[in-house]
């Protein structure tokens, strides 16, 4: 048996072939265009997610140590506790002192790289006792102690107020806020 065969000599058109061009490029610019924007809202994903362990980490070790508190301080010298506790009432501040739970006295604070308390430019980290416990991941922006007014009870309650940002392209923001009452039993 065999075949005859005809051939078409006719190729594509110009028209045909830009057509063609013309639909591939648009089919492909958008495949591109959606993967670019699904990365890119995975890594914004992805540092949320950084942000919000730091800031869930930093609020919970606070929480946890200062739930088994014995004493409080809001400044503690050499000779003493400079705001005892009954003259902390109703007080905001960016640091607090006490007694952990092994009756050590414990200093959260705002610091620098180094784990130095302060202020202003370049205090950005969480210190605990002198040594900084948050990451180089992210900036902490605020950092607040409110106590109760009824802190000359046996249990007074503190709020700490923490602002997280992070050091990422998209610097996202995390504000915790967490009250905590003290087991301080006279």
């Amino acid at each position: 048996m065999i075949y005859d065969l005809e051939f078409n000599d006719n190729g594509f058109t110009l028209v045909e072939v830009l057509v063609a061009l013309a639909l591939f490029s648009l089919v492909i610019s958008i495949t591109v265009g959606i993967f670019v924007s699904g990365s890119g809202s995975q890594r914004k994903i992805i540092e949320l997610y950084t942000t919000q362990r730091e800031a869930n980490y930093i609020m919970e070790t606070v929480s946890r140590e200062l739930r088994m508190a014995t004493a409080i301080c809001a400044v503690n010298t050499d000779s003493g506790c400079a705001l005892p506790r009954l003259e902390m009432e109703n007080k905001e501040t960016d640091e607090l002192e006490f007694k952990n739970y092994n009756e050590n006295w414990t200093k959260y604070c705002l610091s620098d790289i180094n784990g130095n308390c302060g202020n202003g430019v370049g205090f950005e980290y969480f210190s605990r006792d002198g040594r900084r416990i948050s990451s180089s991941d992210v900036i902490i922006e605020n950092l607040k102690f409110y106590t109760s007014e009824t802190f000359d009870q046996t249990q007074p309650l503190i709020t700490i107020v923490l602002k997280v940002k992070s050091r990422g392209k998209y610097g996202t923001n995390v504000i915790l806020q967490d009250s905590i009452s003290l087991r301080l039993y006279n």
